[in-house]
């Protein structure tokens, strides 16, 4: 048994991590279940800030093994260009945390040219004799993707596509009346920029479908083996009032599709926790005051999703945790901008931690959206070292059992289950017996 819960959840390939101000660098993250193909499906985690241009830079300088060891490119497809298209051509659907440009930019910018898919792609290879290798069938039109987030991040997202900012090739998919109540869903449609479900769709490209609030998981999308729950958390304030961001429970889940797969049953309700950009808060010391009901928003809505973690841990099925980490702790409060530095992530852990019985013994902490530093830092150390340096010095203190890691653009990643968290999770089954 324990081989089997040793086995990864999920495979996620890194485009960018970082938070700015690099464009080569932005949140972009593919994800498919670890027992499921490439050619199954691919959920484009993020909007992919960083997307198709950051892939085939990664596929020249790291190799396609390196990145997609089990999947097999045609023949013709042989240049990165064409190889990261041809990855692309798998897209199932994005899933947004918030509609920021460095998390949705290349979704925008590939409107209207997603690859389409293959008709037969998995059986494609060229002729070794032929001259000019045929080429393999395909639609004649682009993919119209959906495009997965709350309702408040796809509204701000809708705006690009009113027409100004980027041509109208979105829409809103049609929504199930029992979701949402009438008189939020006329609101919904004074408000919105891009065309309406039941107006011109000719040329859509993406289809903006809401998740529905729910304290329950639910599938994501008809094509994919995954289930989300998701939590709204605070963002900073703009003109406009706060700004929500979110956090998303991802979940495998073999049931909310038809077919099956091998060996699925020990993997199923494995899940990690993905955050958008937050706030924490935590407040340093003499900075108690910088807007204290910001930091009261944060610390409640931040406590909800811990609960739910807390719950996810005891049960084995946490297998990890991506959240943003922007600054170091040097950082004042009031430029902070909604974001989060060490001793407020630590802070958040801690949360964490007391709703446990026992230390996180094992879990995986990965950092992401840290921005990188455009001057030299007096240390000579870059923002990553100082983060995790950071990082590192408040769990020797800390002892929570916590093991971080810095996430970067050109990184494999299977997400697991360490000995440690099975053997805690054992104890507290026998200890609950």
């Amino acid at each position: 048994m324990r081989d089997r819960l040793r086995k990864p959840v999920f495979e996620l390939v890194v485009l960018g991590s970082g938070g700015g101000p690099l464009e080569t660098d932005c949140s972009g993250y593919l994800v498919k279940p670890y027992l499921s193909a490439w050619e199954d499906g691919i959920l484009a985690l993020e909007g992919v800030g960083s997307g198709l241009g950051a892939l085939a830079m990664l596929l020249e300088s790291k190799g396609e093994k390196s990145l997609f060891p089990t999947l097999k490119f045609p023949k013709t497809h042989d240049t990165p260009l064409l190889k990261a298209a041809y990855v692309f051509s798998y897209l199932a659907c994005y899933l947004v945390t918030h509609a920021h440009l460095d998390h949705a930019l290349s979704l925008i910018m590939l409107s209207g040219s997603v690859p389409p898919r293959p008709k037969d792609a998995a059986h494609f290879q060229a002729p070794l004799s032929a001259i000019t290798p045929p080429a393999p069938e395909y639609a004649l039109t682009s993919p119209r993707l959906p495009v997965y987030g709350t309702r408040r991040t796809l509204e701000k997202l809708a705006v690009v596509y009113g027409g100004d900012l980027w041509p109208e090739l979105g829409s809103w998919a049609p929504e199930r009346p029992l979701d949402v109540p009438e008189a939020e869903r006329a609101s919904t449609r004074k408000r919105r920029k891009a065309p309406d479900a039941h107006g011109a769709t000719e040329g859509v490209c993406v289809s903006f479908s809401p998740l529905v609030s729910s304290k329950a998981h639910r599938p994501l999308d008809p094509s994919l083996p995954i289930s989300t729950l998701t939590y709204p958390v605070s963002h900073g304030c703009t003109s406009h009032g706060r700004y929500e961001s979110s956090a998303m429970f991802i979940r495998y889940d073999p049931g909310s599709i038809t077919h099956s797969q091998n060996d699925e049953s020990a993997q199923a309700g494995r899940e990690f926790l993905f955050f958008g950009d937050l706030e924490s808060g935590w407040r340093a010391q003499g900075e108690e005051s910088v807007d204290v009901q910001s930091g009261q928003v944060a610390e409640e809505m931040n406590r909800a999703i811990w609960e739910e973690a807390a719950n996810s841990w005891r049960k084995g099925k946490l297998a990890g945790i991506f959240i943003e980490c922007s600054y170091d702790s040097s950082r004042p409060a009031h430029l902070m901008f909604g974001h989060i530095s060490p001793p407020g992530l630590y802070h958040e852990l801690q949360t964490l931690a007391s709703l446990v019985s026992r230390p996180l013994d094992g879990l995986r902490i990965f950092i992401t959206h840290i921005k990188d530093a455009l001057v030299p830092h007096p240390s000579g150390k870059t923002s990553k070292e100082r983060i995790i340096g950071e990082l590192l010095e408040l769990e020797k203190h800390g002892k929570l059992g916590l093991e971080f890691a810095a996430v970067k653009r050109g990184d494999r990643i299977c997400a697991y289950l360490s000995e440690k968290s099975q053997r805690r999770s054992a104890e507290e089954s026998l200890e609950a017996d």
